[in-house]
């Protein structure tokens, strides 16, 4: 067989009519007319800008806090320093060696013995003697040198 078969024509109907009504007729429709002379627009822009100014406000009150913390940090540490100063010379000026020497000064002498008051019964406990002017004491302060103990010998084991 060949594949070129002779066509046959169909037949076509007659197209249908509708029933119904006639469908409606077209015609151009005018645009709206525009209401409002940009009144939204403008709000939208005055919003957009009222934040900008808003953040910007707030960025700037942010910097100046942190230059603010800044410099107080820098008085804290300021005043830190002073006041360890500050303790080292108390230190210095109070400790047992400073104080015998204002003893001295002021005509004090040291005591060879105390007595004790005990104000919940009155009582007078030890017998305080007289100091002797004559006196010399010294106070024993932290020295600079480092005193090393002696090296131990290794145990030995015990003789039989």
């Amino acid at each position: 067989m060949s594949q070129t078969a002779a066509a046959r024509p169909q037949h076509r109907l007659a197209p249908r009519r509708a029933t119904g009504p006639t469908p409606r007729r077209l015609r151009v429709v005018a645009p709206p007319a525009a209401d409002g002379s940009g009144l939204f627009v403008a709000l939208c822009v005055a919003l957009l800008l009222g934040g900008l100014v808003g953040v910007l406000l707030l960025n700037t009150a942010m910097a100046k806090g942190s230059f603010t913390m800044r410099d107080l940090q820098h008085r804290s540490d300021e005043l830190t320093d002073t006041q360890d100063d500050l303790r080292h010379a108390l230190d210095t000026v109070s400790g047992p060696g400073p104080l015998a020497r204002e003893a001295r000064q002021l005509g004090m002498v040291p005591a060879r013995t105390a007595a004790f008051l005990r104000l919940s019964d009155d009582r007078v406990l030890g017998v305080a003697s007289k100091a002797r002017a004559d006196e010399r004491f010294s106070v024993v302060t932290e020295s600079s040198k480092v005193v090393r103990p002696a090296p131990r010998a290794a145990p030995t084991a015990p003789r039989r």
